[in-house]
């Protein structure tokens, strides 16, 4: 059985990616955390693994947007990786600011499109809200 390979992307402001390791070194997989700079300057990195996550936190501070830094980075310089990533059937989980981000930089829904299709917005009550779908 192959032990799975955990890339954690961090950079400033990301807070849950401790609890993200320890989650998957439970699970037993080997998890690096690698620092965002680390992988733009070697972009193959992400190749050596077979997941992705992106966790939550508040990304740069969450100045310009939820997430949208973080996404213009993974869109303008990290994309073509990223997509081989996905075509080669390997996972990527994105976390609350995460999952922001992977939506900005236009990998959600579908990368196959030009422009981007969705967003995270306010929900109807205004506040948090924890469930699933039926």
């Amino acid at each position: 059985m192959i032990t799975p390979k955990v890339l954690i992307l961090r950079t400033a402001g990301t807070n849950c990616d401790y609890e993200t390791r320890y989650a998957f070194e439970k699970a037993g997989a080997k998890v690096d955390v690698v620092h965002m700079n680390t992988l733009l300057a070697n972009r193959k990195l992400v190749h050596d693994y077979h997941i992705l996550t992106l966790p939550g936190g508040f990304t740069y501070g969450d100045d310009v947007s939820a997430g949208k830094i973080l996404a213009n980075q993974i869109k303008y310089h990290l994309a073509e990786d990223i997509k081989t990533f996905i075509h080669e059937k390997k996972l990527i989980l994105g976390i609350c600011n995460g999952f922001q981000a992977l939506t900005k930089a236009e990998l959600l829904p579908s990368f196959n499109k030009d422009n981007q299709e969705v967003t995270l917005t306010f929900n109807d009550s205004n506040k948090f809200e924890a469930g699933g779908f039926i």
